[in-house]
């Protein structure tokens, strides 16, 4: 697995770093420009995974636009979709999927809007039940309120909604947006609404369009009928939740930066760390289109984060240094991110030696002393940058999968290093072999470590070990369960092994707690071949006990792959079909595709 070790700076610095352009506002200004009947360019976009996703949604609806290095003109717009079948990926862009999912309703065509896992374990439910309300028609295709989903209306009937503030700003700025296009709209909020700055830049990226929207002190929001987008061009601001970082390492290590490619009159919700910096006795200066902080330490406050949940992570950390405590309110928001952030930075503060304690909505942090650590970031781009920052002041630490900062920030490490952190790169990858009975797991996966030279483990075989009889026997005596309760002590085991070829057993997909323990460390490669392949290479081997009550083997192998042929595809990171190829070369086609990943 590939890790960065940040090397502290050996005392406070002076520099400059510039920041890309905001992701909030370039995926706002994406969708604005689509709902505008005539040509729009972009300038100063970010080109980040997030922002990718949204662009590859619009292009994948027919919506024509050139790409360039520092501009994005978008010459279609949603006049030009047809009335046919859609299949739009989010990725894992919570701000793509929600806007995509409201312009969905308003366009024609069946559309079926997806995510990656962690995305379609992220909520929907109060966004969708507000379109339903306008008449929209979206089925869920899996779990209730969740993604994945299907939207077959094509229009929405103009008047009044009620809506959740207490879930996702994200909601309400997507509907907001397609308003135009629908007619007069009328939103009411229910409950408190949650990151209030974010719906400032909604309704600011809408004014330089043309439309207008009215705020009633963020409980009622009405769009008048007949406004049109009518923008030609857009800049995009820089982004301060990038620069929240930089900010916060200033802060942390006393140093004086000055980040540019900023405007100091944003509306971004992320420009509040700076109020907390100066609360912190930091000096913030501004000046023309950039901010300067010269950083005095750090210290413990109350912060209340509801409107600026970005940087809780960030200011956790900070707090980690800070003698006394920390308690960050508001924070109920960061339990349906990209990971149940406030869970995760417990986890990882915890092995810094810092103690903390939260409720639903609250996160103590009792700072003073933290030691280094290897930090996983668990595919959150903002739990790597964020404990990037520590690393600045901490010797010893380690940022696992640091490319997750690719989210929204791929030029993290590089800016880092530009003003005077340096960094090491680590890079021990393991890989792991998945697929049915007879696919070639343990004769390629000894092949591939012995090419490659690295260690294999054989998960069935290890298991056999342990527990001192062949498969066949220990399922008969105790059964699946017990064998499979069994198989994923070894997984965990085996997680934190690094530089190894590990194969697995058929069944070891069928636990999401096996894959991510391994998924972390490890790339997964699928062999794939027809089950009257595996059962040609099976045979009447003795050790392979029944996994159905299915009379024929054939009947077997193909309720197995039935249950089964989903979990492979969607663990797997390469997928090789074994069937007509030998172990040797299925070896040397792995080799071929791992370049460049390992």
């Amino acid at each position: 697995m590939k890790s960065i070790e940040i090397i502290p700076l050996q005392k406070p610095i002076t520099a400059s770093v510039s920041v890309p352009g905001s992701k909030s506002y370039t995926n706002r200004a994406l969708l604005l420009a689509a709902l505008t009947p005539h040509p729009v360019t972009l300038f100063n976009p970010l080109f980040s995974d997030d922002t990718t996703a949204m662009i590859a949604c619009l292009q994948a609806l027919g919506i024509r636009m050139n790409v360039s290095e520092n501009q994005i003109q978008i010459i279609g717009s949603i006049n030009d979709i047809k009335g046919k079948a859609y299949t739009l990926d989010a990725d894992l862009s919570g701000t793509t999927i929600r806007f995509i999912t409201a312009l969905a309703t308003i366009i024609p065509g069946v559309k079926t809007i997806q995510g990656k896992e962690g995305l379609n374990n992220r909520p929907i439910k109060d966004l969708v039940d507000c379109l339903r309300q306008l008449g929209a028609k979206i089925a869920y295709l899996e779990k209730e309120g969740f993604p994945p989903l299907q939207v077959t209306s094509s229009e929405l009937t103009p008047g009044p909604v009620f809506l959740s503030g207490e879930i996702s700003s994200q909601y309400l700025s997507s509907l907001l947006m397609i308003a135009p296009v629908v007619g007069s709209i009328t939103i009411a909020i229910e409950g408190d609404q949650i990151s209030k700055p974010y719906i400032d830049m909604t309704i600011d990226s809408m004014k330089h369009f043309g439309v207008t929207v009215t705020n009633n002190e963020y409980l009622e929001y009405v769009i008048d009928q007949k406004q049109k987008y009518t923008a030609t061009e857009y800049v995009i601001e820089g982004d301060f939740s990038s620069a929240g970082y930089f900010f916060a390492i200033a802060a942390l290590t006393e140093s004086t930066i000055t980040v540019k490619n900023l405007n100091p009159d944003s509306k971004q919700a992320d420009k509040k760390i700076l109020e907390v910096c100066k609360k912190m006795e930091s000096v913030v200066t501004s000046g023309e289109n950039e901010i300067t902080i010269a950083g005095k330490g750090v210290q413990s406050l109350e912060i209340d984060v509801a409107d600026f949940p970005d940087q809780a992570q960030t200011l956790a950390v900070l707090a980690a240094f800070a003698s006394g405590t920390t308690k960050l309110l508001g924070v109920q928001s960061l339990r349906v991110k990209e990971t149940e952030r406030v869970v995760a930075l417990q986890k990882e503060l915890e092995k810094t030696g810092i103690q903390t304690e939260t409720t639903n909505d609250s996160i103590t942090i009792v700072g003073g002393n933290p030691k280094p650590a290897s930090i996983e970031t668990y595919g959150d781009h903002r739990m790597a940058m964020s404990f990037a920052v520590a690393g600045t002041k901490l010797s010893g630490m380690k940022i696992k999968n640091p490319d997750v900062v690719n989210k929204t920030f791929p030029e993290f490490w590089k800016k880092l290093n530009g003003i005077g952190v340096q960094t090491k790169t680590e890079e021990k990858t393991n890989i792991v072999l998945i697929g049915m009975r007879g696919s070639g797991k343990s004769t390629i996966g000894k092949l591939l470590a012995q090419k490659l030279e690295k260690d294999f483990i054989d998960l069935d075989s290890l298991l056999e070990q342990k527990i001192g009889m062949p498969v066949a026997e220990i399922v008969a005596k105790h059964g699946w369960d017990y064998f499979r309760d069994y198989e994923t002590k070894i997984v965990h085991a085996v997680a934190n092994v690094t530089d190894t070829v590990i194969a697995t057993g058929g069944g070891f997909v069928l636990r999401k707690n096996n894959i991510d323990a391994l998924k972390q460390n490890g790339i997964f490669v699928f062999l794939k071949a027809p089950t009257t392949t595996l059962i040609e290479r099976i045979g009447d081997d003795a050790n392979r006990a029944p996994l159905t009550d299915k009379k024929t083997k054939e009947e077997e192998m193909e309720e197995v792959w039935k249950q089964r042929k989903d979990l492979y595809e969607q663990t797997a990171d390469i997928i090789i079909d074994t069937a007509i190829i030998n172990e040797n070369m299925a070896t040397e086609i792995i080799m071929e595709k791992l370049k460049g990943k390992l």
